[in-house]
């Protein structure tokens, strides 16, 4: 069994929002390789409700999920004391979409297709 502690034993915890149940999936399989926890829930209101109940060490999400959106949910964090650093993941680039994202407090902006390598480097910068 994998030991999820960082090296100061402390656990470094995942959500992952995505209306893609593929996506959830590769997500998860790639972040428990290294050792993070990972909580996966497929659009925004359920990471809202997450986020509220548990804390999470990094918030990756998706931009475009029925009921609310990346965006919006990055948004709704910010009055919150439960937000994590974010990486925002979209398969749009709409012109203005990373400099709101960062507004909204995106630590990061990964476009779609996924590279995974940098995903996770990613991943380790915020770690």
């Amino acid at each position: 069994m994998v030991d999820p502690s960082l090296g100061d034993g402390k656990v470094f915890r995942v959500l992952v929002a995505d209306d893609s149940c593929e996506i959830r999936e590769l997500l998860f399989e790639v972040l428990s390789s290294i050792e993070c926890i990972v909580t996966c829930v497929k659009d925004g209101l359920e990471a809202l409700a997450s986020l509220q109940a548990g804390v999470y060490d990094l918030l990756i999400t998706d931009y475009q999920m029925p009921r609310l959106n990346g965006l919006a949910l990055l948004r709704c964090l910010q009055t919150e004391s439960c937000c994590p650093p974010s990486i925002l993941i979209t398969g749009h680039n709409p012109p203005d979409l990373i400099e709101e994202a960062k507004q909204a407090g995106a630590a990061f902006v990964l476009l779609k297709p996924i590279v995974i390598p940098h995903l996770l480097s990613l991943v380790e910068s915020i770690r």
